[in-house]
């Protein structure tokens, strides 16, 4: 190459540079200052042509971020016609569900199933806004990644639930006092009989109609 023009051997650097920062269709990121993860289950399988990894990180990641963790997890192990990988955030250790999984099968396919952090920051700024007396504010990271605020207004006790995608909604609630804490039910009984309980740690318990805790919200 030493004979070629200085603007052709640029070019070809620059190309090169841009294949070395692709993935598929995706464009891989740094990963973040401070960045851990640790495989906590490996499930590969040789025979059925597969490896399988369950993840724990310490931070949430961006789409590209993840890429960029998921070759280095594809580089780690003896090529498999499949390649699946669980993502769990360490400071949601005793959830069941995947913050996110980044699939080769065989090409990369990335799906965020939890909240991102810039998702968060929006849903911080929407919960922001409250026509009325608060009562408390919880973030609710298993099943809906959404902020739930409950408040006062005229005699009403409201609940405004902010979603990862910025929807809201308003309910209002009726308040008993149980053994167990305050609780509050869908003043027009909606959503399968579901309802909450605000425990003596100002966490929100989410009951389901069978009277199960299927998750419990952390105050914000």
């Amino acid at each position: 190459m030493k004979n070629l023009p200085l603007l052709l051997l640029v070019l070809i650097s620059l190309i090169s540079c841009g294949e070395n920062s692709k993935i598929g269709k995706y464009t891989k990121e740094p990963l973040p200052d401070g960045f851990t993860y640790n495989i906590i289950n490996d499930e590969s399988n040789a025979d059925l042509e597969k490896n399988q990894l369950e993840v724990e990180i310490n931070k949430k990641l961006t789409e590209g971020q993840i890429a960029t963790l998921a070759e280095e997890l594809y580089n780690s192990k003896d090529k498999q016609r499949r390649f699946y990988i669980n993502y769990k955030l360490k400071e949601l250790e005793n959830s069941p569900f995947a913050w996110a999984t980044s699939n080769f099968d065989p090409e990369l396919e990335i799906n965020i199933i939890g909240s991102t952090s810039q998702e968060d920051l929006n849903k911080d700024k929407l919960s922001e806004k409250i026509d009325g007396d608060g009562i408390g504010r919880w973030n609710e990271n298993k099943y809906t990644f959404s902020n739930l605020i409950i408040y006062k207004k005229d005699n009403k006790i409201i609940l405004k639930t902010v979603f990862k995608n910025g929807q809201t909604s308003e309910e209002e609630l009726k308040e008993t006092k149980t053994d167990k804490g305050t609780r509050y039910d869908y003043k027009e009984g909606g959503y399968n009989g579901e309802y909450f309980i605000l425990n003596n740690k100002n966490e929100l318990e989410l009951y389901n109609n069978e009277n199960k805790n299927f998750t419990t919200a952390l105050p914000k």
